[in-house]
């Protein structure tokens, strides 16, 4: 009669850790739920996006989506591996060019060009990452570049095959000359993709990739094999640039070279950085910032490269954690000082 039995409510209920581990675990749930909340509220104004702007801007839209994925492509190795890589463009080149070689060769529709697209760039990703994941750091990052040159070279010389400097034009069928058919295209394609980046990103794959940029020599300690998990890395961040270069082709109805010269790989890291590259959604955001604003400034200032580049300077000085970083911290210091007054 003295004591409690295992299971009552005086016994679990009631006990600290039962209760502190209850609110832990509805807290994740709640979390969990408003975030899949956010994504539908998202995907929902996307899908609205034709009646919200009209056909006019709809090619803006799905140029923002195609460079909202590369940057997210891309984020999956610098941001998750901790890979800085300086030839990323390459792949995001290798997809639109095999939209339009398989086209223009072969008389291949464009929707199986986008299902081949990711393939070529992932092979060409494997070559490359075979030789370039053996280096770390700086030297990793300018044989990335070094690589992404090479091929910008292959293709910028090979007339036969690629159109060299003239680039290879993109035939559309009728039903893509539509500004909102190709806009839902993309906007499906591209809610794959971010679905399949999310499912990786928080999949044990994706743990073991924070761990291996934390601290390589502690990853290797533990039974990682450091070099394939970046090397699938690697393959994996090529292929989906491969999907967003395999968009690209057919919104500029042409596939150019300059797709694959290292100033392009600029610009999935310019995103990253203003976004926030410790989020899953920075990129996004900064694909946002990197586009619209972009449009805006060029549409209304005659000197749109100094307006955008003191914007990403004011964003990395005062934002260093990226808009959606600093979005995030600021969250949670509300949600801190809610707490702490709902305690007292």
């Amino acid at each position: 009669m003295g004591g409690t039995k295992p299971g009552t409510l005086a016994g679990t209920a009631y006990a600290p850790g039962a209760n502190a581990a209850s609110g832990t675990g509805a807290g994740h749930r709640f979390a969990r739920w408003r975030m899949l909340a956010g994504w539908i509220a998202c995907l929902a104004v996307l899908l609205a996006m034709p009646i919200i702007v009209g056909e006019s801007y709809l090619f803006l839209c799905a140029n923002f989506l195609i460079m909202a994925l590369f940057a997210m492509s891309y984020n999956l190795l610098f941001g998750k591996a901790g890979m800085l890589s300086f030839g990323h463009a390459a792949y995001y080149g290798i997809g639109a060019y095999t939209v339009a070689i398989l086209g223009d060769k072969l008389s291949v529709g464009i929707l199986t060009g986008l299902l081949v697209a990711p393939v070529a760039a992932a092979a060409a990703a494997l070559a490359v990452g075979f030789f370039t994941v053996r280096l770390s750091g700086m030297y990793f990052a300018m044989l990335t570049l070094a690589f992404g040159q090479l091929i910008y070279t292959v293709v910028f010389g090979w007339y036969d095959f690629t159109g060299g400097d003239n680039g290879l034009p993109v035939a559309m069928p009728e039903w893509l000359l539509s500004a909102t058919h190709f806009y839902y295209l993309t906007l499906a394609v591209v809610a794959v993709a971010v679905s399949v980046l999310r499912i990786i990103s928080a999949s044990a794959f994706g743990a073991a990739l924070g761990a291996i940029r934390e601290n390589p020599q502690r990853a290797a300690f533990i039974g990682l094999n450091v070099r394939m998990y970046q090397l699938a890395a690697f393959v994996i961040a090529g292929a989906f640039a491969g999907i967003a270069g395999g968009l690209r082709a057919p919104l500029e109805q042409m596939a150019f070279p300059s797709l694959l010269y290292w100033t392009q790989s600029a610009d999935p890291v310019l995103m990253a950085l203003a976004g926030g590259i410790g989020t899953f959604v920075g990129p996004i955001v900064g694909a946002a910032v990197f586009t619209f604003v972009n449009f805006a400034v060029t549409s209304y200032t005659d000197y749109p490269l100094l307006a955008f580049g003191l914007l990403v300077l004011l964003i990395v000085l005062f934002l260093p954690g990226g808009v959606a970083g600093a979005a995030e911290a600021a969250w949670r210091r509300l949600r801190t000082k809610r707490d702490e007054g709902g305690a007292r």
